[in-house]
């Protein structure tokens, strides 16, 4: 649910704005979204004891020490104004994934129960950009069931392998031959 308010939000922020304005703001929401990792800070936000206006300075003023563009600080306090400063985490990723799609740029899991060459990756990489038409960026995961899937979640592609699934088909065909 989070994600599609961020989204919707995101959305308004970006619309007709330069690339390298958006990158800058990736960075302040970048900040935000660390910080609201911290205990303390996630619990100040959170608070309804402390009053949204010392939210809004104290976000603009000690976590981003007074770095913020005008445009930005009015978005912190329309997230403010609205209740919504819990989203910086979903607001940061929905912006990277924006901006990522603005520059045709997507991120490529690649799940492998074994680690891949880094050789092996490259020609992964490269074959399957060319495959969409789009630049990929190859990230690892080694999980621990047998079998490859690659996932880019921004185009809704996934391909897989899966040893089960192969043996399970190779056995469902066979016994329909006989």
């Amino acid at each position: 649910m989070k994600e599609l308010i961020a989204k919707r939000y995101i959305k308004a922020f970006s619309k007709d704005v330069a690339q390298n304005e958006l990158q800058k703001d990736l960075e302040l929401l970048g900040c935000l979204a660390k910080a609201y990792e911290i205990h303390k800070f996630k619990e100040i936000i959170e608070s309804p004891c402390v009053d949204t206006c010392k939210k809004v300075d104290f976000i603009l003023q000690v976590i981003l020490e007074r770095n913020a563009t005008q445009r930005f600080s009015n978005f912190i306090k329309i997230l403010a104004e609205h209740k919504r400063l819990d989203l910086f985490q979903e607001l940061y990723v929905e912006l990277s994934s924006y901006i990522t799609s603005l520059n045709r740029e997507y991120l490529a899991n690649l799940r492998v129960n074994e680690n891949c060459d880094e050789a092996v990756l490259k020609e992964i990489q490269s074959k399957f950009s060319k495959k969409l038409g789009v630049s990929l960026i190859l990230k690892q995961q080694i999980v621990e069931e047998a079998g490859i899937k690659l996932v880019v979640e921004d185009l809704g592609v996934e391909i897989s392998f899966s040893q089960e699934k192969f043996i399970q088909d190779l056995k469902n065909h066979i016994i329909q031959a006989f």
